[in-house]
Formats: C-alpha cells, structure tokens, sequence
C-alpha cells in the first residue's frame, strides 16, 4: 500500500503568522524511522512536509490508477504550525479531501488538546483523575487542592511548560511562565505520586491492546 508520511518539515508555507506558534515538532530522524518501518512491513512510502499547499504531492503519490486501486494512507506526524488547535487542522484537511489517515479525526484531536475538556469528560465517565482549578492570574482561590501540585498550559502537549510546585509563590511564577510563554489559561491539578504507564490501543470496534510502555523520568519529577 501507498503511505504518505506527513510532517512539520517547513513553518513557513503559510499565508501569516499569528498566534501561538507550535513548540513540537518530530526530528527527521524519527520521521524517517517511521517511514524505514513502514517500508519493512511492504508499503510505499512517501514524506511530505505540512503547510497550506500540503496536497500537491501527496495528491499525485495516492492518485488511484482505477477505481477500484486504494487511494493509499497518511501516516500523519504533525503537531501543525500555529494557533490554539493547531493539532486539528491536518486531520481537518485530510477529511475535507478524502484521504484515510491512521490516526484519530479533528474532534478528537481538539478534545485531548484541551486538558480541561478532557478530564471532565474522563469524570463524566466515572474514572478518577486528580483534583484540579483552571487559573491565570495567580489570585484565584486554589479552593481544597493541596500541595505539590502539576501547573501546565491548557492548550499543549508533550509536557511542554509542565511544572511543579510546591507553595504559593512557586505557583504564581508558574502562572505567570504560563501566561507569558503560552497566552493561555494553566490547569493547576494535585500532583499524584505513582508510575506513568502508557497505553497504545490498535483499531475501532475492536481494539487491540499494544504492549504497556513505562515512562522513566528518572529523578526529575523530584
């Protein structure tokens, strides 16, 4: 099968500059493992930078030689460029043109990069998750949570501007690291001593469990 592998390889195709930029972005030497793997299993594999003219190549590498030829897939890789919902606007585009991707779809992607959104969804479902207060400015009341707790921008991923503290103090200069670097609200939510397990889940209806992968942080969560 035709795979194209696309990615955050060029910032700069777009029309302005606006907002918050993204701060992630997978190095070529992962994207290229990807695309090495994907070749082992048999496919035909093609990367593709992201930006507004994203189609062009990808269009031509999937183009179906009949109809009853498989399109191919996107393997999508991007973070996006810039905004608050960055993350949904690949899969956004890739549903606005047809094209399957292995991957989860714009609501999706809009949910898990809002974390408010999505703890209060994981509640509505009956699963613990620790207490938490949305806060900007510092002089909001932290109500019954208690110290230490995890302060991390509202709107990112992959522990970008993550911090813990300890006292009152620490908690308004994280605040303020949040609100200067990222221009968003921060959820403040207790910290939890424990094992972080991640779990990968393959298909639809019927998913199948991958194997469990242990995150070692070392001594830095101290």
């Amino acid at each position: 099968m035709r795979i194209a592998v696309v990615w955050n390889d060029d910032d700069r195709g777009v029309i302005n500059r606006f907002g918050q930029p993204c701060p992630e972005a997978y190095d070529r030497e992962t994207i290229e493992s990807v695309a090495a793997a994907l070749q082992e299993g048999g496919h035909e594999t093609l990367l593709c930078g992201t930006n507004k003219s994203m189609f062009a190549t990808p269009d031509r590498f999937m183009a179906p030689e009949c109809q009853t030829r498989p399109l191919g897939l996107v393997f999508n890789m991007a973070y996006g460029i810039q905004g608050e919902w960055r993350l949904t606007h690949v899969p956004a585009m890739l549903e606005m043109a047809g094209s399957r991707t292995l991957e989860s779809g714009p609501l999706e992607h809009g949910l898990a990069l809002d974390k408010v959104i999505t703890k209060r969804l994981i509640r509505d479902r009956g699963l613990p998750t620790p207490n938490f207060r949305v806060m900007r400015h510092g002089t909001e009341s932290t109500g019954e949570l208690r110290f230490p707790m995890i302060v991390k921008p509202r709107h990112e991923s992959d522990s970008c501007g993550v911090q813990l503290v300890h006292e009152a103090a620490q908690l308004r200069q994280a605040l303020e690291v949040i609100v200067t670097r990222f221009a968003q609200d921060a959820l403040v939510e207790e910290y939890i001593e424990g094992r972080e397990i991640w779990v990968a889940l393959l298909g639809n209806e019927k998913l199948e469990v991958l194997p469990l992968v242990e995150q070692d942080f070392g001594d830095t969560a101290h």
